[in-house]
């Protein structure tokens, strides 16, 4: 990550060269906020891969500097999507630390799993619509409306589905980060390119950790 945003010369960009906020904006290294920011977020994805609730204490920091920088780079929406993603986290904190360690909640099954998998699914797409409709003039006509409105989307869901800590939440991690990996390429943000990449792996392999750990504590109750 830190060596593609080094090449593409992202690392050394100031907040002036994303802003018209006047001189003094050429001070603030905002290639290095943003690489700094998706260290956090890796790092954060990494502990919740390992079930570590740490790893939701660190997505609330995440949140806000990760709706800063969307919003400096075009997303006008961050400002009303991302203070969701911060309060889902709270309630995640919450749910995380009052159930067992390594212990998932037991999966949705029959009517109920399809009920509530479809239903949040549908809210959250309609959700991420509004809000983003609201922030963006003309949206209908940008490619980059579309893609946040899908990404934002997706991940209200995963956000919910790691508030309830279930495991099928990284086969939606999986998807939301492959359409996040087109929107860094769509905004130019390259230090988003490697991070993205890397999420995709890690929500593989943290979809194998949680269904492993799962069939586990199934085989030792009686």
């Amino acid at each position: 990550m830190v060596g593609i945003a080094i090449a593409s010369g992202y690392l050394t960009e100031t907040l002036a060269e994303v802003t018209n906020w006047g001189s003094w904006a050429r001070w603030v290294p905002f290639g290095l906020i943003s690489i700094g920011n998706s260290v956090l977020s890796i790092y954060s994805t990494r502990l919740t891969g390992r079930m570590n609730n740490v790893g939701n204490w660190i997505g609330i920091i995440n949140a806000v500097l990760s709706g800063t920088i969307d919003y400096l780079l075009g997303n006008q929406a961050a400002i009303v999507t991302y203070p969701v993603t911060f309060i889902i986290y709270i309630f995640a904190i919450r749910t995380w630390m009052r159930s067992e360690k390594y212990r998932a909640t037991k999966p949705l099954t029959g009517t109920k799993k399809w009920l509530v998998m479809i239903s949040l699914f549908i809210l959250s797409m309609a959700f991420s619509f509004a809000t983003n409709l609201i922030g963006w003039k003309n949206g209908f006509q940008q490619p980059l409306f579309w893609i946040v409105v899908i990404a934002f989307g997706l991940s209200l869901t995963a956000n919910v589905l790691n508030a309830m800590k279930l495991t099928v939440q990284w086969q939606y991690w999986f998807v939301y980060n492959f359409v996040q990996l087109i929107k860094a390429l769509v905004q130019g943000n390259f230090a988003n390119v490697g991070k993205y990449i890397y999420y995709i792996i890690n929500a593989l392999a943290a979809l194998s950790f949680w269904t492993n750990l799962s069939a586990k504590t199934e085989i030792e109750e009686p």
